[in-house]
């Protein structure tokens, strides 16, 4: 075969790449403008032609067949659902304008610039803990506090009222349902050390602490910077038990603002570890994973018990991942990609919404989460997407009322898309009882 008929060949063979796949064809064939003068037969030429003919094929094979990982190495991950299905209604922010979101995250409107984040494995996942462990941890705390926390068994197994109250429910059972709940184990256990209720539970890593507010809180305007003044004050005397207890120091605070359904302010505040020496992956990873939950209830009302104490709850992990559970740097999607994964149906949400009501609807705000629910095997970056639809849109699933309108809130809802690139996940299996990505 001369050089000329293997030209057309190869030509032929890049003719019959799908249509698609111009651009490709132009930029691989560079065949020239006009024919070459006929040349004698070399074999030390087959080489690089045979080169060629395999690259020709592979391109192919890729162009049919999808896109390669880039990192074959990095494990497959299995997409698991990161809405609770036993949660009722759709989740949704009511705000008056995404200002009042407030985010303080370094990576915020720099999504573009992460190149990869970290995934893990879940460190606390199928860990049951015992009475045992529990009073080691609450002994440890209060060595850490110079306090002494005291076991207290909930009154439902040392009042003998309700003792009897318990088993005539459990009476009214099947007795393969009574038998699974007198043999569940408690759960969680409390200590008390003054005013002060100290939760650990049994599982999922999680520890609660519970108090009264501070007499010198300072009183004032219901802003968020007032608000995270009160939270930094009550964190501030547990800071080194906390960082004793889970090796990190909580030292920089974000606040978001919510209302609710009756239009009263609603603040979330939490502290997260920030080393600004680290990467900007670093920073983003620890901003949305390494932190705690602070809750300030000042007013409580309840039209039954009437007016209540006003208390504080510190919520925080155990446990936290670290270079154990790494599963690998994964490549991930910039806001834009995360943008188009949710037009073309890759995404999670309480809310359901077709194709066209998504094109419809506006991309208000956006941050970086990880999916670190504690039934979740693997803990992933992920986008929280708020969107607004237009009224016409929004169908059964809309609670706004003239009231709330009128003070100008609106509702944000909420939508999921996994930030790691879609290569490396593969789709969750389908499932009756748990939401999973369209498409």
């Amino acid at each position: 075969m001369n050089d000329i008929l293997f030209d057309q060949k190869i030509t032929a063979a890049f003719a019959a790449l799908p249509p698609a796949d111009d651009y490709l064809k132009a930029r691989l064939l560079r065949l020239p403008d006009t024919k070459p003068a006929p040349r004698r037969f070399a074999p030390w030429k087959l080489a690089p032609i045979a080169a060629a003919v395999a690259a020709v094929v592979l391109i192919a094979a890729v162009l049919l067949n999808g896109l390669p990982r880039v990192n074959p190495e990095l494990p497959m991950l299995q997409y698991e659902s990161i809405i609770d299905v036993k949660a009722m209604g759709y989740e949704a922010l009511m705000i008056k304008n995404t200002a009042e979101l407030h985010r303080e995250s370094i990576a915020y409107g720099r999504e573009s610039e992460l190149g990869s984040m970290a995934v893990y494995r879940n460190p606390d996942l199928g860990k049951q803990r015992s009475e045992a462990d529990a009073m080691e941890i609450a002994a440890q705390f209060g060595r850490a506090m110079g306090r002494t926390y005291v076991y207290t068994p909930p009154r439902w197994l040392t009042d003998p009222e309700l003792q009897q109250a318990r088993k005539d429910k459990l009476e009214l059972l099947p007795p393969e349902e009574r038998e699974r709940i007198e043999d569940a184990p408690l759960g969680y256990w409390e200590f008390r050390c003054g005013e002060d209720t100290l939760t650990v539970n049994s599982t999922h890593g999680m520890f609660t602490l519970t108090g009264p507010l501070p007499a010198s809180l300072p009183k004032g305007d219901g802003t968020a910077a007032r608000y995270e003044a009160m939270c930094l004050q009550i964190y501030a005397p547990y800071a080194d038990a906390i960082e004793a207890l889970t090796d990190l120091r909580f030292n920089n605070v974000s606040t978001a603002l919510d209302y609710n359904i009756y239009g009263d302010k609603m603040f979330t505040t939490f502290l997260y570890v920030n080393n600004p020496g680290d990467s900007l992956a670093r920073q983003a990873e620890d901003y949305a994973l390494r932190r705690l939950d602070i809750t300030v209830l000042e007013e409580m009302h309840d039209p039954e018990q009437g007016d209540q104490e006003a208390k504080f709850y510190l919520n925080f992990n155990l446990v936290y991942p670290d270079e154990s559970d790494l599963l690998g740097d994964y490549p991930v999607l910039d806001l834009n990609g995360a943008k188009r994964a949710l037009l073309d149906g890759n995404y999670e949400s309480s809310v359901t919404a077709t194709k066209e009501e998504l094109a419809r609807a506006a991309v208000e705000e956006a941050e970086l989460i990880y999916s670190a629910q504690p039934w979740m095997s693997v803990w992933m970056p992920m986008y929280r997407l708020y969107l607004t639809f237009p009224p016409e849109d929004m169908r059964d699933w809309n609670n706004d009322n003239p009231e709330l309108a009128a003070l100008g809130l609106r509702n944000y809802y909420v939508f999921y898309v996994p930030a790691v690139s879609p290569e490396y996940i593969v789709p969750q299996e389908a499932d009756d009882s748990a939401p999973r990505p369209a498409g």
